[in-house]
């Protein structure tokens, strides 16, 4: 209703009232998923089937975008940020909406592109207080020091963060005369008929003590929401003395009680590198020392008019005054090595296939070369676009009733148009052949298989992410279908996948196991050779060794040992061929 009610849409109130009328009892959206309400005015029914078309390319477009970018191209598509933006508090407004991809993004990085996860986040995060979820109006990135509450900086990153005031003890709040917790428990204090005192309850200590508790945990959340907007550089300011008792208690003493620092007596002077549980930070902590006076300084007798002295001369020679001396700077940290927090199962294959060339695309940043055309001359498309185009048509398929799909060539024009009549036709027989083999008959079969779907988890401090051409789950088993159009020339499809894609069968695996499954079935399809798939199954029992051989793949990567692995596969597309790397020339 706000939705259709608000610039999103604009839809006049009579269409909302035709609109609840036509889907009775049930939600609201039943209305409009078959046909328009009746006896609607021209501009709503305009209205609502513009809507619908925004709706349903949207959903179509929901598991191929992070949810930012979802976001940011729900509000263009709808103009909304035009019709926020011509609000007397515009800025206000499209701040919010700024944020909320910001949030879209941190939520994704922990929990993965869960939509409705989101969703749910926001509603729970606008119920505990939506004071949380405004955002400021400025830039993060302006030349201003700002001075922001926690609730206002949620959302937001600075290059440098200082937390104030951390060593101070929350301030003890008054005891209530009756106190009740959300679960329940109730305690309250009573007045002694004889004197007149109030006396608390059996249980009351018990109450307050949780509640204590649970404002102290609270305090901590937003503090630790505090020290987390810094990018590079965090300043926690406060003091405290670690032989008085309950100072752990205060926001300092928590994070120097985490850090296991209290104890750390060689951080007094320079910044040092810690590790705690996978996170590696430069540590800098400034301990109370008692300083001694400066010596004053010797008083020079002067003569005269005091503001001649620096034109006396003594010897015949003008009198040197010292200069004052300014305290040290202090020195700035080493970086610490390149740590990866993110990977992809491409990721991975790039890092076996060839290391360096890992280091150059993944870490550096450099861009992949253009692939080289497969046959000869400057025209048709290499093996990697009749590939992308093969599984984008994939993509198209209905996995109920596989056949090729109508706009075929079109499409395939569209993203390649340097495309030759023979590549079309090399790219829609590879589509043929899973319409036309076994493996697409059983997947027909199964109900609420689907494309494209995607995966991320955290293992080892890294977060792993990714896409299944085709996934179904039911009753605890689960399938993926991995779509290859590889060249196998003598090779047989069982030796590639061992060869190429075991790491990519592991993380397949481990993604269904750690989403409820108990069984999976991955199974790879060469369409050179449709009908010889290779198929792996994994049960829970096997989750420790498939975790184990991929502990010991990150650990490779974190290593940093980068070292080039010249083949004739790797070294074509790579950007520091010729540039920082000798490639081929390298066997010799």
């Amino acid at each position: 209703m706000t939705v259709l009610a608000s610039p999103f849409v604009g839809v006049s109130n009579d269409a909302l009232m035709r609109l609840r009328r036509a889907a009775e009892r049930r939600p609201l959206f039943v209305g409009l998923e078959r046909s328009l309400p009746e006896g609607l005015a021209e501009r709503d029914s305009h209205l609502f089937r513009a809507f619908r078309q925004r709706y349903d390319r949207l959903a179509g477009l929901a598991p191929r975008l992070s949810l930012e970018r979802l976001c940011e191209q729900i509000v263009t598509e709808h103009d909304y940020d035009l019709a926020v933006l011509a609000q007397w508090d515009g800025r206000r407004r499209y701040a919010n909406l700024r944020k909320l991809a910001r949030l879209a993004r941190s939520y994704e990085e922990l929990r993965g592109p869960d939509v409705e996860g989101f969703v749910r986040f926001i509603r729970e995060q606008d119920t505990v207080g939506a004071s949380e979820l405004e955002a400021v109006a400025e830039e993060e990135g302006t030349d201003v020091i700002r001075l922001l509450t926690i609730h206002g900086a949620k959302g937001l990153e600075f290059k440098v963060v200082v937390v104030a005031d951390a060593g101070r003890h929350g301030a003890a709040r008054d005891a209530d005369e009756i106190l009740c917790l959300p679960d329940g428990r109730l305690g309250f204090r009573v007045a002694d008929p004889a004197t007149g005192i109030r006396k608390p309850t059996s249980d009351y200590q018990e109450v307050k003590a949780a509640e204590d508790e649970a404002s102290e945990a609270e305090r901590r959340r937003l503090y630790y929401v505090a020290m987390t907007r810094a990018i590079d550089r965090l300043i926690v300011s406060g003091s405290i003395d670690p032989e008085r008792g309950g100072e752990e208690s205060t926001p300092i003493g928590w994070v120097l009680a985490r850090l296991e620092a209290m104890q750390l007596d060689e951080v007094s002077d320079a910044p040092v590198e810690i590790e705690r549980n996978g996170a590696r930070l430069m540590l800098r902590l400034d301990r109370f020392g008692g300083e001694e006076p400066a010596a004053p300084a010797p008083e020079t007798a002067v003569d005269g008019d005091p503001q001649l002295a620096l034109f006396a001369v003594e010897d015949g020679r003008l009198a040197v005054l010292e200069a004052p001396r300014l305290p040290e700077l202090v020195p700035v940290p080493e970086p610490p090595a390149n740590q990866v927090r993110r990977l992809s199962f491409s990721s991975l294959a790039l890092y076996e296939m060839c290391s360096y060339r890992f280091y150059a695309e993944r870490i550096v940043g450099l861009r992949e070369k253009a692939p080289a055309p497969a046959g000869s001359g400057d025209t048709g498309l290499a093996a990697t676009e009749i590939g992308n185009a093969v599984h984008l048509l994939l993509e198209q398929v209905d996995l109920a009733s596989p056949r090729l799909p109508d706009e075929l060539v079109d499409t395939v024009r569209a993203h390649y148009p340097s495309a030759t009549d023979g590549e079309i036709e090399r790219i829609g027989g590879l589509v043929a052949a899973y319409c036309d083999s076994g493996l697409a008959g059983r997947i027909a079969a199964l109900e609420g298989a689907t494309v494209e779907r995607s995966f991320a988890f955290e293992h080892d401090g890294v977060l792993l992410r990714g896409r299944l051409d085709v996934f179904h789950q039911a009753d605890g088993r689960a399938l993926v279908v991995d779509y290859k159009t590889n060249v196998l020339e003598d090779a047989s499809p069982s030796e590639v996948v061992e060869r190429e894609y075991r790491l990519q069968r592991l993380v397949y695996a481990l993604a269904c196991l750690r989403g409820g499954a108990n069984e999976v079935e991955v199974v790879h399809q060469f369409l050179e050779q449709p009908d010889e798939i290779v198929t792996s199954s994994f049960t829970l029992e096997d989750l420790p060794a498939l975790e184990a051989e991929l502990s010991a793949a990150i650990a490779a990567i974190q290593t940093g040992a980068f070292r080039p692995t010249p083949s004739d596969y790797a070294c074509p597309a790579c950007p520091a061929l010729e540039l920082v790397c000798a490639g081929p020339r390298l066997r010799a």
